[in-house]
């Protein structure tokens, strides 16, 4: 019997969605370079030029083949490219942890192809009708054209007809700590939306952006759609691709739970941490978007994230383990630039699975197992498959497009009382 500070914990059981809404991409290079053509960029602009490639801090699917990929197309048509870090203030506003996190990612110049430069620096270009000042990486600036990619998805800290893609990648990613912090103090008097256009679109008209290319991800955090524009066609672009990311964003397939356990939060995963959307904290969503949690317990900082632990005051409970892992100074460089002093908040820590799921379950009533509704995830990108607690799996299994394993698991816990990793659905039942 597994038992918490003498609580029973409930069976669970794992709850895997079916399949993707949209299927993956089988050739993700080939349609790369097919939207790349289809873009009929004149060879004066690439031959013998200096292209800078724009890579985030975000872990995009497949991000290192893309990279290698945009700079083996440029390279095809005469270019020299290189690749930049477009991530504002992330990797503590340093080119050294800018360069550490496209280094985590395989994103390193024996791979792509390219030298990857990294720095700081940046130029004013610009300022907008409200006033407010445009800036790009000087590297960048000093480029002959830069190639603007991301992954187009729902922000976590707004809502809008363009959120998190390539236009909050040339506002804030671009923009390095300067730019980043201009944005964030703006988008406190007029909301983000409101801030990211007029600033890309200063950036658009000075003829630096080359082109902008945006991938979209399905449900089971695969390439699912490729689309390659100029920028006068790159925001309208933009706001169709939001449209069919919002669809395909991951969820949790309950309406709430009394204790959701998270293995890992982390820059790479959100730029909150924990998806804001995910879990119904840190913004405000839509009727239904995501479940009612009164727990929110986390395990585990991932290595990616150098230290940075934004999004764990969005957790009631985390472990030590993730305690010793803070980097308060990289922490907070994110925090103040971002103007987001809740992200920060320092939860309560317990050296032990076991003494945190009893603190946990205890705070929410102590319910006897049969009432018990408890989740287990990886973390807030990875939703394809989640442990759930037999309530939540039955709620689950009356939705579409998820199935439930027959099998039942108690979770085991080793001699220091944290958590064994669960059986797979074809192990045997505890």
């Amino acid at each position: 019997m597994s038992q918490t500070n003498h609580m029973q914990l409930s069976p669970f059981q794992w709850v895997s969605r079916t399949s993707p809404s949209v299927s993956e991409i089988a050739d993700i290079a080939g349609e790369i370079s097919r939207s790349m053509d289809g873009l009929g960029l004149p060879a004066e602009r690439l031959a013998g030029r200096r292209i800078a490639v724009t890579v985030g801090s975000r872990g995009i699917a497949g991000l290192k083949d893309i990279v290698r990929t945009l700079c083996q197309w440029l390279r095809g048509h005469g270019a020299q490219p290189f690749v930049v870090p477009a991530m504002g203030s992330h990797g503590g506003a340093t080119a050294e942890g800018q360069r550490g996190i496209l280094e985590e990612y395989g994103v390193r110049p024996d791979y792509i192809g390219a030298k990857v430069l990294a720095s700081m620096d940046t130029v004013e270009i610009g300022k907008t009708d409200a006033g407010i000042r445009v800036f790009m990486d000087r590297l960048a600036w000093e480029s002959d054209g830069v190639l603007v990619m991301n992954r187009v998805k729902p922000h976590t800290n707004f809502r809008g007809k363009i959120e998190s893609g390539r236009l909050k990648m040339i506002a804030v990613g671009l923009g390095k700590r300067d730019g980043a912090e201009e944005v964030h103090r703006w988008a406190q008097r007029y909301g983000y939306e409101s801030v990211i256009r007029p600033i890309s679109q200063v950036a658009l008209a000075s003829g630096k952006i080359l082109a902008g290319v945006g991938v979209v991800e399905n449900e089971f955090h695969q390439i699912c759609q490729v689309q390659a524009s100029l920028p006068p066609g790159l925001v309208v672009q933009e706001e169709a691709l939001l449209q069919t990311a919002r669809r395909l964003v991951p969820r949790l397939p309950f309406e709430s739970a009394q204790v959701l356990i998270v293995d890992e939060l982390g820059k790479n995963i959100s730029g909150t941490g924990m998806d804001t959307k995910v879990i119904g904290r840190g913004v405000e969503t839509e009727p239904g978007e995501a479940p009612v949690i009164q727990m929110i317990y986390v395990r585990d900082l991932t290595m990616e994230s150098g230290g940075n632990a934004l999004g764990m005051g969005y957790a009631d409970l985390i472990h030590e383990r993730l305690y010793h892992k803070v980097e308060l100074q990289k922490t907070y460089v994110n925090a103040r630039t971002a103007l987001n002093p809740d992200g920060v908040r320092l939860p309560m820590s317990l050296p032990s699975d076991r003494e945190a799921l009893g603190f946990a379950l205890g705070s929410v009533g102590s319910p006897e197992p049969a009432r018990q509704r408890l989740a287990w995830v990886r973390n807030t990108l990875d939703l394809v498959r989640v442990a759930a607690s037999e309530p939540l799996a039955e709620e689950a299994a009356r939705r579409g497009g998820w199935t439930v394993s027959e099998r039942r698991f108690l979770p085991q816990f080793d001699a220091e009382g944290n958590l064994l990793r669960p059986p797979d659905d074809h192990h045997e039942a505890a």
